[in-house]
């Protein structure tokens, strides 16, 4: 009987204690875990982490996207300027970072977030049960629609983006996610103009792309689904390079009066992304000087005649210093 009663008041102080939770969401005031570029501040409540080298990466990131319009572009191009992205080293714990390659998820994980566009969200995924083998099975992290999100507070903080490119920037990635139907599809290679473009008129499915000839250099489209899911004849094949031409010269014709412009924008376009280059290693050089400088205060802080952790801390400063010289080398390269 009593452990009823005990468990039934668990239950209660459990049920209280989420009930209150879900209050200081509402208002916004309950402190959740917020990604990289925020931080919690005691008294001001949420705002941007004082890194200057990480908000600068997060903005990047958008820029990118924005030119880009695509999240693996974006990360090809910052692989190639060498950018890299904090990771936790506690962890999880949030409490301490090393900065490594940025990887794909770093992307995604950035242009995903509605935080970065200034709004608070609360309860954006939940627990579903299902009966499996006469048990019943809870899975949790399902993720629902952003109109069904418990708590939805837009302009709470400031924001690395505003809502509007925010949805912009998930109806480009929904866009570009292949093998949906609907919408414009990215090309996957080769040499095929109109790869992930056309679609079949009679069915209204969309045309697939192969290479014949020796090597296999020449684009046919062709119409398969009906063939390969139902047995029904091709509703349609043709060769490319006839039609790839066509489009080309119509297309560069259309554009031509513009190609003056259009060189201009490429330059200045070019130009911001060495800009933006720069300003990442600047700000990565100073972190790295003053990385160099407190490896050196504790190497001096330290007892000389304790070698176990002298001989440690002076490894630290040694490699701290190095990193300092490759990034400067790099610097003074991309001056030149």
């Amino acid at each position: 009987m009593k452990g009823s009663i005990s468990e039934f008041e668990l239950g209660v102080l459990r049920t209280r204690m989420l009930d209150a939770a879900r209050s200081k969401a509402r208002r916004g005031e309950l402190r959740l875990s917020v990604p990289f570029g925020y931080v919690w501040h005691r008294e001001a409540g949420l705002g941007l982490d004082p890194d200057l080298r990480l908000q600068e990466v997060i903005r990047l990131i958008f820029r990118r996207f924005g030119e880009l319009g695509s999240a693996r572009q974006v990360l090809l191009s910052m692989k190639a300027d060498q950018i890299h992205f904090p990771r936790p080293s506690d962890e999880g714990r949030m409490t301490g970072f090393v900065w490594l390659p940025i990887r794909y998820r770093n992307v995604i994980s950035v242009l995903k977030n509605p935080f970065y566009a200034g709004v608070y969200v609360y309860g954006k995924s939940e627990k579903r049960t299902a009966i499996v083998d006469g048990r019943a099975r809870r899975s949790y992290g399902h993720g629902k629609p952003v109109g069904t999100w418990e708590v939805f507070i837009k302009e709470h903080h400031e924001g690395y983006v505003s809502w509007d490119e925010y949805e912009r920037n998930q109806k480009q990635l929904a866009l570009n996610a292949y093998g949906r139907v609907d919408g414009v599809k990215s090309g996957r290679g080769g040499r095929a103009l109109l790869a992930g473009i056309m679609t079949c008129r009679r069915c209204g499915r969309r045309l697939t792309v192969t290479y014949t000839g020796n090597p296999q250099s020449r684009p046919v489209y062709r119409c398969d689904k009906p063939n390969l899911m139902m047995g029904l004849p091709r509703c349609m094949t043709f060769g490319g390079p006839r039609v790839d031409a066509a489009v080309a010269r119509e297309l560069l014709r259309s554009v031509e009066p513009l190609a003056i412009e259009a060189a201009f924008e490429a330059e200045r376009m070019h130009r911001e992304r060495q800009d933006d280059q720069r300003q990442i290693l600047d700000l990565e050089l100073q972190q790295a000087r003053y990385e160099a400088n407190l490896a050196e205060r504790r190497y001096a802080a330290c007892d000389p005649d304790n070698r176990l952790i002298a001989a440690q801390l002076e490894k630290n400063w040694e490699i701290a210093l190095r990193r300092v010289r490759d990034l400067e080398a790099i610097v003074s390269h991309r001056v030149v």
